[in-house]
């Protein structure tokens, strides 16, 4: 009996956990620390949404255990912004270990060999697939998730980036890999809904990016860059010093780690 007893305890406290566990939930978005590579978090208490994965599964997978409890182990809608191993590859262990209601990309088919597995592997694991285009929304009890781009295929797979435009508390700007002719595209279409708070400075800081007119239409309070180790020379030096110049605050996500904002 005494036994008994006790595991009701455990059950009831296990129980109580698990609602003031759920009662407290926050609305928040993170700009994970994935090393060369991208991975932002959406979450409110309803709704969980990932842009991009970054390559390391390791690494999302431990930052996605801190915000994401154990007993709901679901994402609503799983962003992959363009075939770059560094912007999906982890995942595959993500649709494995997640129940993944809804697979979100800016181009369905690619030479990329990685992501033509993944791909196939929602198609298996029967997770819908949703080529988004500008113009798209989807609307939240909290946050409102504007697509900004793309609104064609493009020659380079960098400007078929999805562009996200994030409402909550406070606005983000989510940026993929954009280059040169999408971002003249952003500037042509969208020029007068790009101010956000929050900017994740495209192709992880890289100097064809830079657009000083793009910029001065964001007017952020801060620019991520999320980077690691890299061959590439990412941040180039030009991004730093053209942020510096504009007096911008910048998170490096090699230097500064994560970056979460309450909501």
């Amino acid at each position: 009996m005494r036994q008994l007893i006790f595991v009701l305890i455990l059950a009831n406290l296990f129980v109580y956990y698990l609602i003031f566990d759920f009662l407290n939930q926050k609305n928040l978005v993170a700009f994970f620390d994935v090393g060369q590579g991208e991975s932002v978090l959406i979450k409110n208490k309803n709704n969980i949404f990932l842009y991009d994965t970054g390559a390391k599964p390791s690494l999302v997978l431990k930052s996605l255990d801190r915000f994401i409890p154990f007993y709901h182990k679901k994402i609503d809608i799983l962003f992959i912004s363009h075939p770059d191993k560094d912007h999906y590859l982890a995942a595959f262990e993500i649709l494995k270990r997640y129940k993944v209601r809804l697979l979100g990309v800016s181009i369905l088919n690619s030479e990329d060999s990685g992501y033509k597995r993944l791909i196939e592997l929602a198609k298996r694991l029967e997770i819908p697939i949703l080529v988004f285009k500008r113009g798209n929304q989807i609307s939240t009890n909290y946050f409102q998730i504007y697509i900004l781009h793309p609104d064609k295929k493009y020659k380079k797979d960098n400007d078929n980036s999805l562009v996200l435009k994030v409402n909550g508390k406070n606005s983000y700007l989510l940026t993929g890999d954009i280059e040169k002719e999408a971002i003249q595209s952003l500037l042509l279409c969208c020029q007068k809904i790009l101010a956000s708070d929050y900017f994740l400075f495209p192709h992880h800081g890289s100097k064809y990016s830079i657009n000083k007119e793009f910029y001065k239409a964001i007017n952020p309070k801060v620019s991520v860059i999320q980077v690691g180790t890299n061959y590439y020379g990412h941040p180039h030096k030009e991004t730093i010093n053209f942020l510096k110049n504009l007096k911008a605050t910048i998170w490096r996500t090699d230097l500064n780690k994560e970056l979460v904002i309450y909501e």
